[in-house]
């Protein structure tokens, strides 16, 4: 191979590399969250150990590094990647020490020597993510000059170790939430003169919301959408079991049966965990357009028609898990043609300042003849103009007309 061919060749690899680097940070799901605590205290500690004026946390995206923790000045801002003392890091893979930067040929002209901070020591080691890719530097900046001795390099270390750890926590989060994203419905059904979309964003890495849809026989669709109460892994593996109760127990039950059988198998797990879920499901003909739903403390689901007031399929059923013991019962509805069906979570209600405003949200999304998928993204949209505090999930479904 000539030797432009093997030039080409590593910067192939190269960019591949630094592709798969990018996307172990991305994968991470930290770039542009606010402080947490579990990385601002090692941040403290090594400021106290230290006893430098500054101590960061940076992730190294693809053309900007972002604060996710620090001490001495504020976390959660963005600095060009180009001329940062962090980016040193992802070629050599090694701790950089810059013992006085105004003294270094290959710093003294840098943004944050010259002016602003003016730093003249730093030491910044390296944080790999859980596969070994760098995604981030445990930073230390002064504006003395020092010099670290080796047990100095070896406290970094451990300290970095410790971060090192947090981010393979993060990494678990994130293949439960691939799990999780797996139990959801790949595509809607085949079901004619019908429109049918979901989405389901977690507030965090896994979430306790869900939404299936599934056909019991060619002429019967069933739709659930449930909420268990909390956010997180715990909330998620219950989430999960409602899917799988729900769906071994409608094959062969009625609605109301299905629904206490699945509250009954897991009862054992709300009571462990203190938590609840609220739950719509609903069984339609497609047809007929005859609906039979349970409100199980759920409450947010609406049936617009045009030309008619909106309807709140509610009940005053409690949620699963609320009550050993309880009893849950169906409800009757049609939808006929030209009318949406919108089941969300409570997660959208950040969005609303009260129940008649959302109402009238859906009122005018489904005035705007957007199709389901159009319907679902906006909800979930105009969700996202506020931080999403908690689980956010929105099911429609609409009957075309003839």
């Amino acid at each position: 191979m000539s030797q432009a061919g093997k030039q080409a060749r590593k910067g192939h690899e190269v960019e591949a590399h630094e592709r798969a680097r990018v996307e172990a940070v991305r994968e991470l799901g930290l770039l542009d969250t606010p402080p947490e605590e579990r990385f601002d205290r090692v941040v403290r500690l090594a400021r106290r150990l230290f006893e430098v004026s500054t101590v960061a946390v940076n992730l190294i995206d693809d053309d900007r590094l972002y604060v996710k923790s620090a001490a001495g000045f504020r976390a959660g801002q963005s600095y060009p990647r180009d001329s940062a003392f962090s980016t040193h890091s992802l070629d050599t893979r090694r701790a950089l020490v810059v013992p006085d930067a105004r003294q270094d040929p290959s710093w003294v002209d840098n943004p944050a020597v010259a002016e602003g901070a003016g730093v003249r020591f730093y030491a910044g080691r390296p944080l790999a993510g859980p596969h070994g890719e760098v995604v981030g530097v445990l930073c230390l900046a002064d504006p003395e000059p020092r010099v670290l001795s080796e047990s100095d390099l070896a406290l970094l270390d451990d300290l970095a170790g410790w971060l090192e750890t947090e981010l393979a926590v993060d990494a678990d989060a994130v293949q439960a939430r691939e799990i999780q994203r797996r139990l959801l419905p790949h595509k809607p059904p085949d079901v004619l003169g019908y429109d049918i979309a979901g989405r389901c964003q977690p507030a965090y890495h896994v979430g306790g919301d869900y939404y299936d849809w599934h056909l019991l026989d060619d002429t019967l669709l069933q739709v659930t959408v449930a909420d268990v109460m909390g956010k997180g892994l715990a909330a998620g593996v219950i989430a999960a079991g409602l899917r799988t109760a729900m769906r071994v127990g409608s094959r062969s039950h009625t609605l109301m049966e299905s629904v206490r059988r699945t509250a009954e198998g897991l009862q054992d797990d709300f009571t462990d965990s203190g938590t609840f879920a609220t739950m719509f499901s609903a069984r339609l003909r497609p047809q007929q357009g005859h609906l039979e739903y349970v409100d199980a403390g759920h409450g947010l689901a609406v049936l617009v028609s045009p030309g008619s007031p909106t309807r709140r399929l509610v009940s005053r059923d409690l949620p699963l898990g609320a009550q050993e013991g309880s009893l849950w019962t169906s409800h009757e509805a049609r939808l006929h043609p030209g009318d949406t069906m919108i089941v969300v979570s409570d997660g959208l209600l950040d969005a609303f300042d009260d129940p008649g405003e959302a109402i009238r949200a859906a009122e005018q999304l489904v005035g705007s003849g957007s199709s389901a998928d159009e319907m679902a993204d906006r909800i979930l949209a105009e969700a996202a103009r506020s931080p999403l505090a908690d689980d956010l999930t929105a099911v429609v479904v609409r009957r075309g007309t003839p």
